[in-house]
């Protein structure tokens, strides 16, 4: 188990982590969050490839740069090295004199992958090299596995490979996951975990998140604004036309009767969310609420 308190890390004058406190539990744990939310930041912290100026970061009940952690842990940056003449055996190689890693597994996912083997990794495409440091860190040994970006640019056949690949093992380690790619990570992990500022907004599995969102289906006869359907008492998460169908986000459930009373309305039901648009629908909310803490900060000073 990893245990964050008050962690801080700045750059120029920019909180990149700001005051964070988390606890990250075994599994598969999904990053989330906008540009510049610090999930890089995090995990660059995590795997101490960037030194905390203010906070810890517990592992195990012990620190987390201690030589026994540096060792359970494998960070999988967004621009790993290579040599510039080794190809797949030899960059495996240079990575197994660094971390333990796993011989026969690695070689079975390079196969299932159907990766060429005897081409120089700097001739790889960036999709080919994604894939194959992704089998090097999925080689790993120990216990916590750290993957930045890693899903961007594989295609679905590939990505559900290396999903499954995560899934055999997610009982025995704690991966951390960050991904503008937010479908990714359906069906993958146990628990998100939603930054925005350098802040954790939310945690939970996706049962947990957008709990308080209400998606409706309206069809009318007039045009309107978000503004217009706020302005009877209702506050509003997301507004978006399709067609001829708006279809709104609330932040509760709604009575309706106002709406049918002002407006022509031929269709006006609750429908589902999709759990990838519930994610980008708690991102949107954070931003919201960070714009107006902002704006309350500065109308204070």
């Amino acid at each position: 188990m990893i245990q964050i308190n008050n962690l801080t890390k700045t750059f120029a004058d920019v909180k990149a982590v700001n005051d964070l406190t988390l606890t990250i539990y075994p599994g598969v744990n999904g990053l989330v969050g906008e540009n510049g939310a610090g999930k890089s930041t995090l995990l660059r912290l995590l795997s101490d490839v960037y030194q905390t100026e203010q906070g810890e970061i517990i592992i195990d009940d012990k620190p987390h740069d201690c030589v026994e952690n540096k060792r359970k842990m494998f960070f999988l940056c967004d621009n790993p090295v290579t040599g510039a003449s080794a190809n797949i055996k030899g960059t495996f190689e240079l990575y197994s004199s660094l971390f333990d890693l796993d011989k026969e597994r690695f070689e079975g996912i390079i196969k299932e992958l159907r990766l060429p083997e005897k081409r120089r990794v700097a001739t790889f495409s960036k999709g080919m090299r994604r894939q194959l440091f992704l089998a090097i860190a999925l080689s790993f040994k120990g216990e916590y596995v750290l993957l930045d970006e890693a899903f961007d640019g594989l295609d679905p056949l590939v990505l559900d490979t290396i999903r499954q690949e995560i899934i055999k093992d997610a009982d025995q380690k704690t991966y951390i996951v960050s991904s503008h790619n937010i479908s990714s990570l359906e069906r993958l992990c146990d628990n998100f975990i939603l930054l925005s500022k350098g802040r954790c907004k939310k945690t939970g599995n996706i049962g947990d998140l957008g709990t308080n969102f209400a998606k409706y289906q309206l069809f009318i006869k007039d045009e309107i604004k978000a503004k217009d359907i706020e302005a009877l008492g209702y506050k509003i998460l997301s507004f978006k036309k399709v067609g001829s169908i708006y279809n709104i986000v609330f932040y509760n459930e709604i009575d309706d009767k106002n709406i049918k009373e002002k407006y022509d309305v031929l269709l006006l039901e609750r429908i589902p969310i999709d759990p990838d648009e519930i994610i980008a629908l708690e991102m949107l909310n954070a931003r919201k609420e960070v714009n107006n803490h902002d704006a309350i900060s500065l109308v204070k000073h």
